[in-house]
């Protein structure tokens, strides 16, 4: 039986399986997710040129961008955890040789199975070419096949010269210690094998191995590896192409689709916007492709290099954003790449601040490495006047508390989040100080990309909320916490938000006067959400501090789009939310979905997505919030498995402008909360156990009583019909058009 049949029909039978039980009947799941997914492929009608426009493939490592550079198609391919001082490297490119001058083509990525192939025309012949990564073994995988006059074609090496990127393109002045050897390259018997080493030690070798496929093409199975010694690099590389020649091209293939289809079903979503919703699952494949469990910590290249001034890992802002879609779209596992690594670097974290506070604080600076050193010392940046970013770590301790409250795993809470959100906090606490009206102030800290203010309303948003999680962490699972006490007292005592007529100020004296990208001073709005835009004093306060901001948007940049979007979700306003969304599309998205500021930054389409999931359901404040801000344009709407605060995962159709039903199934047996806006009443329709309790409250909330592994089906009256969950029809004027063409003359 066809594999693929096979998996779909497994996946309809579980989804359709789960949908019997209990009292009433569950809707009906109908999702063809092979022909659902092929309409969000992306389709070239000419050979792709250059990285902004390429085919791109990874395993959240190992990866590859397929492209026309310099008049040659090729594979430029690199390994993101191929470093040397904490700095990304180039690698090298696979050179496509032609028989013939190259005078046309076409491309499709299939999103479904993760696969990439194309047609090369030449003046003597044409080439068939497929492509994927795959993950065991990870090896790059490339069939040729040439027909007529370029039934002789095969791959050619290139290295890239070893040089420090951000030097590189800055235009710096290499000194000796980064004049690095060339890459040592050896061709024999189907074979070829490239060695880099570094000076003052470490080095990268790749291998590439040529066999035949079953209908006489060439097939090359590629590996890079990582060294101490270029011997110990080549050694690895080869292991792991021996190894992919064992198994052989079928195996590893079924492996790799199987690992794929099993990535996709984890959540659902479709919009009647195609090119939103196109958008929209190209970064759920370039998450799956750019982030592993056991992967490195997502970057801002993931696993396709190009020329970059930013070979690091960036912590005010780009992880946060990076890492933002995971938790709604049901795909926490891939999180642990960034959330292993703060575990294992919590030492280091602590060896980031000055050695006065080393044992109580913790916290990262602007950009590090993989090994996270990048210190913070907030007296010398004092000192400077120019102040320190206090605000990284903390903010990403934010991701790290997500992630506990989307599983209610307390383990995590308890063993994991719990100990460096002390320390993270810590740092704070070793530089408040009180202030004459006796309340508790920060002194000059830095705002993100704004500038140093004291009462930094950057700092004291992740402070305030730092303080709440660690009392409501302590009290759940260690109550007799010696520190609790005083962060109670520092939490009762913390000075207010610094704000004006104008909203929310960059801190204490500091209005913002001009335009800018980074909503720093805006995280008490979004993501933090201190404020309450059910209380109409948070509200106003909210509305006034957003409408300040977007009315300087000269020097916004993509992702001040998805903040803006996010924050007018936050509001529930969908036509806001989606122009918001509609200008980044417009402005700043590359032709493949790629985004670049000098250099890759991968965070800003991510951070889009997760505005998107916004728009469909919010979850903070303990309430389920469903479609909370849909556009008026968007009367069909339907989603499956987003997960909530609280592991819920929710299901939800939307008909005829109007919430059809609501699905609930409790992970973990939370209280459970919902808000649906359009909905005067609401009914039990079918449930997976005992029919639950159900009581709307004052405000409108809808209180549900489900213990863990129950499910429970509402609508607003007990005949509603369950209109299947199923994707929508398109209703927008501009179909799927990725990759953009029509884009490729804007800066």
């Amino acid at each position: 039986m066809n594999m693929r049949r096979l998996f779909l029909g497994i996946s309809a039978g579980v989804l359709l399986a789960t949908a019997r039980s209990g009292a009433g009947t569950l809707p009906e799941v109908v999702i063809d997710w092979s022909a659902f997914l092929a309409r969000q492929d992306l389709v070239w009608s000419r050979i792709p040129t250059q990285w902004r426009d390429s085919v791109f493939i990874g395993n959240g490592n190992l990866g590859a961008t397929v492209c026309l550079e310099a008049g040659t198609f090729g594979w430029q391919i690199n390994r993101a955890d191929v470093t040397h001082e904490s700095s990304r490297y180039p690698i090298g490119r696979l050179v496509v040789r032609t028989a013939g001058a190259l005078c046309g083509g076409e491309a499709r990525l299939k999103l479904w199975d993760a696969e990439a192939e194309g047609t090369l025309r030449t003046e003597r012949g044409s080439i068939h070419w497929r492509t994927f990564t795959a993950t065991t073994p990870s090896v790059l995988v490339i069939e040729l096949k040439g027909a007529e006059g370029e039934s002789g074609v095969e791959l050619n090496w290139e290295p890239a010269e070893a040089r420090p990127p951000r030097k590189v393109y800055r235009k710096e002045v290499f000194t000796e210690q980064e004049l690095h050897p060339a890459a040592v390259v050896s061709r024999a018997g189907g074979m070829i094998t490239s060695v880099q080493s570094f000076l003052g030690g470490g080095a990268h070798a790749e291998c590439v191995v040529q066999t035949a496929t079953a209908d006489g093409g060439k097939l090359y199975f590629i590996s890079i590896s990582p060294g101490a010694t270029g011997d110990e690099a080549l050694a690895e590389a080869r292991r792991t192409t021996d190894q992919a020649v064992a198994l052989g091209l079928e195996k590893i293939t079924t492996a790799h689709r199987e690992w794929w289809h099993a990535y996709y079903p984890q959540s659902f979503l479709s919009i009647p916007e195609a090119r939103l919703e196109a958008f929209y699952w190209i970064q759920i494949y370039k998450l799956g492709a750019a982030m592993r469990e056991n992967g490195p910590i997502l970057d801002l290249m993931g696993p396709w290099f190009a020329p970059t001034p930013w070979s690091k890992v960036w912590w005010n802002l780009n992880v946060q954003l990076t890492y933002s879609p995971l938790f709604t779209a049901n795909r926490l596992a891939p999180a642990e790449s960034l959330f292993r690594a703060l575990d294992q670097h919590r030492q280091q974290l602590g060896d980031n601040v000055p050695k006065p506070w080393r044992g109580q604080a913790a916290a990262i600076g602007t950009a590090s490495g993989y090994d996270l050193v990048a210190p913070v010392d907030v007296a010398r940046g004092i000192q400077s006047g120019k102040g320190t970013e206090m605000g990284n770590l903390p903010w990403v301790l934010f991701l790290y508390w997500q992630y506990y409250a989307y599983q209610q795993d307390e383990a995590i809470l308890r063993d994991r989040v719990l100990p460096l959100l002390k320390l993270t906090i810590g740092h704070y606490l070793a530089v408040i100080e009180k202030g004459e009206d006796g309340r508790w102030h920060l002194p000059l800290t830095y705002s993100p990309e704004l500038l140093a203010a004291p009462d930094c309303n950057y700092d004291l948003a992740l402070l305030r909320w730092g303080l709440q999680a660690l009392i409501t962490a302590s009290e759940r699972v260690q109550p007799e916490e010696p520190l609790l006490p005083r962060w109670k007292e520092v939490l009762a005592g913390l000075t207010p938000f610094p704000t004006d007529a104008t909203g929310l100020l960059i801190g204490r004296g500091q209005p913002l006067k001009e335009s800018h990208r980074h909503y720093s001073h805006l995280l008490a709005i979004y993501p933090l959400q201190l404020l309450n835009p059910d209380e109409p004093t948070d509200r106003a306060l909210i509305e006034t501090s957003l409408a300040n901001w977007t009315s300087r948007p000269e020097k916004f940049k993509g992702y001040s789009h998805t903040g803006a979007a996010s924050m007018e979700a936050m509001l529930g306003h969908g036509d806001g939310a989606e122009k918001q969304l509609q200008q980044l599309l417009n402005r700043f998205v590359l032709p493949n979905t790629f985004y670049m500021e000098a250099g890759p930054v991968i965070e800003t389409p991510l951070s889009a997505a997760t505005s998107l999931q916004e728009m469909l359901l919010q979850s903070g404040g303990g309430r389920l919030r469903i479609f909370p801000a849909i556009p008026s344009g968007w009367p069909e709407v339907s989603f499956h498995s987003l997960r909530g605060e609280g592991a819920f995962l929710v299901s939800a159709v939307r008909h005829e402008g109007r919430t059809a039903w609501v699905q609930i199934q409790s992970l973990a047996g939370a209280p459970c909360r919902v808000q649906v806006g359009d909905w005067k009443t609401v009914a039990v329709r079918a449930s997976s156990g005992v029919t639950p309790q159900v009581k709307r409250t004052a405000a409108g909330l809808i209180e549900v009583s489900l213990s863990k592994g129950e499910t429970v089906v509402l609508t607003e009256t007990a005949q509603a019909p369950l209109i299947p969950l199923r994707p929508v029809a398109s209703t927008s004027r501009l179909a799927n058009p990725y990759p953009m063409h029509f884009q490729e003359g804007r800066k």
